[in-house]
């Protein structure tokens, strides 16, 4: 074997090294037996980033139209003053409508433009925010108009002060499904696959395998804040498609267009439509369950997988000089 082997081999047991296999094998039960663990991982706190930016956004939506309802002051002329001076004109003019298209506009942009936080659930997550005060100001609006009883049960009023519960309550799911979800996904690398396992709420989960020949070319996307703290995704792009996405117009919003009768796609798309249309491109596959997502040290990472590749083509050459 020539030094380059004895280097590469090297740089992959310092891997090897540092983990423990009988507890990789545990939460990789579908690991062979021919295989050898090398590397063990999952995404970073920080790659869930997106997520929690646009908790704590959607959040301080929710305070300022609270502020606003209650005429409650910042107490100073500055550009914080201005910006509740505008929420308050929209509740004026527009009372909790003015809310609800703001949190439709909010998804839109956000499904669009293809975020790391783009994404059925998410989107959905976002309508209900607009829908909750809309179902219950129309309800309120129809039945009374039509004169309808519900045996003295009533559909509650929008509140002023729902407008800060329900950022509470949304924020505060949006940020523990986000905990539970980037604790879902576990990686390793073998010496002939990489590994990747779903298990999020003992209801979604998920496991594949890819061969390390079958990878034609690999990819890193660490994001700006990922180059600061060393994180980002490993792309993994096999010949047969795997690892890449394409984005097209599509009804999103949580709701499978397969499911749905022609009929029902235009009543849908004439209503919500305008929200949930992305645009189309052909870009990597961005899901934590279809590459290595927000691991730590990704530019070493794509360094063991390459060598690992290069080991495994050299199999058969060492193979022919053996036997001869």
């Amino acid at each position: 074997m020539d030094l380059e082997a004895v280097k590469l081999s090297d740089y992959v047991e310092q891997f090897q090294s540092n983990i423990n296999e009988k507890s990789v094998r545990a939460v990789f039960p579908e690991m062979t037996t021919n295989e050898n663990p090398i590397w063990v991982g999952s995404p970073s706190f920080l790659s869930m980033a997106g997520y929690y930016f646009l908790s704590f956004f959607l959040f301080g939506v929710h305070v300022l139209f609270y502020w606003a309802a209650t005429e409650k002051s910042i107490g100073s002329e500055n550009q914080s003053e201005i910006i509740l001076g505008v929420f308050k004109w929209l509740i004026d003019v527009t009372d909790v409508f003015g809310f609800i298209i703001i949190i439709f506009i909010i998804a839109k942009i956000n499904h669009y433009f293809n975020f790391s936080t783009s994404s059925r659930w998410t989107t959905t997550w976002l309508l209900l925010n607009g829908l909750i005060p809309l179902f219950l100001v129309s309800s309120d609006f129809i039945l009374g108009y039509l004169d309808i009883s519900l045996g003295g049960y009533e559909i509650p009023n929008w509140n002023k002060s729902y407008y800060l519960l329900l950022g509470l309550i949304s924020s505060g799911l949006m940020i523990a499904m986000t905990l539970l979800y980037q604790k879902a996904f576990t990686y390793a690398i073998t010496d002939r696959r990489i590994h990747i396992s779903k298990k999020f709420l003992y209801l979604d989960t998920s496991a594949h395998g890819v061969i390390l020949e079958n990878i034609e070319n690999l990819k890193v996307s660490p994001t700006l804040i990922g180059k600061i703290f060393d994180f980002g995704n490993v792309h993994l792009i096999t010949a047969s498609g795997i690892g890449l996405r394409d984005d097209i117009t599509d009804l999103g919003a949580g709701i499978a267009s397969s499911s749905l009768s022609e009929e029902e796609k235009g009543l849908f798309k004439s209503l919500f439509g305008w929200v949930t249309i992305q645009r189309q491109r052909k870009t990597v596959d961005q899901k934590p369950e279809d590459c290595l997502f927000g691991i730590r040290k990704p530019l070493k990472i794509y360094r063991l997988i390459n060598e690992l590749i290069d080991d495994k083509e050299k199999e058969p050459l060492l193979q022919e000089n053996l036997s001869e």
